[in-house]
This record gives structure tokens, C-alpha cells and sequence, in this order.
């Protein structure tokens, strides 16, 4: 899984001074980058899919504006033209992740507060203090439309709340902790193909879930500085 984040660019203005004399000349201005047909309609298809999050954002319905957060492709975000629904698509995501994971909270308290046999242990706890990058939205990589996950947000208070594409969603809290791990089984993300690569694990990221199963997730830090987590398996369709 990748990790979803914001992406902060540094642009560099240049500013040129003319300087006065009688044989000054205007100073010729570049061409500004131009905008498909193609690109316009893209654009126009997720300004349309952006209103409708929007408006389920404002009507309370998280699950469903997220949902439809995911008919976007968050790599065509950062093309020229997208800069504005960039910043809305992660405002109304980090809108719809807040109350969600609130809800989630909730649920494990009252999963954690249930007696007799069988009762799972969904306290919070601080072990991602140690390891701040690795909470945050994350993203399927290689989407398989037959797969029910969709998405996996950690909170810093190890809040695990997944999202899945039937609408339905799992909570449950997690911990990390330091390794060292090698031979790793993940995907590269340099490709944006489903060809798979060892990688060294640097921490273990281990979920239980309210119904009282395990997960476990494998993380490192990508080309770019991003974190991302594996679960090490391989799946039909994998290249090496």
C-alpha cells in the first residue's frame, strides 16, 4: 500500500528587471503550458466527482463522500491543471478520515468495554510516537477491483480504520514496533505495474481487528521519502 500524502511544492519565482534606456525593448514572456482536450475533460469529470464528495461530506455521510474520493485517480492530481481539486480532494479526504476514525474510536471502546470470553483488547496506545510517518491515509496499490479492501488509515493514537469497496468498513487498533527484516515481498512503485521486488523491512506494523484477528503489515520508506507497507504475500497477477 502507498501512502496517500500531500505533496508541498517549492516553486521558484523569477522576476526580471528591465532596466530603463532609449533602446530598451519589451521582455518576451514564455508560452504558459497548454491543456488537452482530453485533460479538460478529465478535469471536468472530477470537478463533478469532487461536488458530489463535497455535498456528502456536508450531509454527513463520510463513508460514502471517501467512496466517492476513490473514483479519482490520485496520481493525475499532480498534473498541470489539477492544482485545485488537489487541494480539495485531500481537504474533504482529511474532513471525511476525522469523523470516520471517531466513529471508529467509539467502536472500539465499546468492542474493548464487552465481558466474558472472547473480548479483544482495542486500547490505544502511543507506539507510533515513535514512528510518525507511518500513520496517515494509505492507498491499495495495483487496485484489483475483485479485492474488497479500499483504504487504511492509522491514526497516531493507533486507530485502524478500513475502508472497503462494498461500502462496509473494519475497525480495530494497531502497533508498530522497529525491525530489521530483509527479503520482503512488496511491490515496486517506481513501475505503476504489479512487478514485485525484495525489499528490507524497518518496521512491523501488527492490527487486530475487532472481531479478534491479526494483520500483519511490513513497512519501509519508498524512493521519495513516502512510507509503505506490504503485507509480504503475492497475489495473482504479480510480476517479478
Amino acid at each position: 500500500m502507498m501512502k496517500k500524502v500531500r505533496i508541498l511544492f517549492c516553486v521558484l519565482t523569477v522576476m526580471t528587471f528591465a532596466m530603463a534606456g532609449c533602446s530598451s525593448k519589451s521582455a518576451s514572456t514564455s508560452d504558459k503550458p497548454t491543456i488537452s482536450s482530453k485533460t479538460r475533460d478529465k478535469i471536468s469529470e472530477y470537478e463533478g466527482t469532487i461536488k458530489s464528495a463535497r455535498n456528502l461530506n456536508e450531509s454527513g455521510d463520510y463513508k460514502a463522500s471517501n467512496k466517492a474520493l476513490n473514483g479519482i485517480r490520485v496520481a493525475d492530481l499532480s498534473n498541470h491543471g489539477f492544482g485545485s481539486l488537489k487541494t480539495e480532494y485531500f481537504q474533504l479526504q482529511k474532513s471525511n478520515d476525522a469523523f470516520l476514525l471517531k466513529k471508529a474510536k467509539k467502536q472500539n471502546q465499546a468492542t474493548g468495554t464487552n465481558t466474558g470470553s472472547g473480548t479483544t483488547d482495542l486500547s490505544t496506545n502511543n507506539s507510533f510516537s515513535s514512528y510518525p510517518k507511518f500513520a496517515g491515509d494509505y492507498e491499495f496499490y495495483n487496485y484489483d477491483p475483485d479485492r474488497l479492501q479500499s483504504d487504511l488509515v492509522i491514526d497516531s493514537d493507533g486507530t485502524v480504520l478500513q475502508e472497503n469497496t462494498d461500502g462496509s468498513s473494519f475497525h480495530g487498533v494497531a502497533t508498530i514496533s522497529g525491525i530489521n527484516e530483509g527479503n520482503v515481498l512488496s511491490y515496486d512503485v517506481t513501475t505503476d505495474t504489479n512487478k514485485t521486488k525484495k525489499i528490507t523491512a524497518n518496521v512491523k506494523v501488527t492490527v487486530t481487528w475487532s472481531n479478534g484477528e491479526n494483520e500483519t503489515y511490513y513497512g519501509y520508506m519508498s524512493y521519495d521519502g513516502n512510507a509503505v507497507l506490504t503485507d509480504g504475500k503475492s497475489y495473482d497477477g504479480d510480476s517479478q
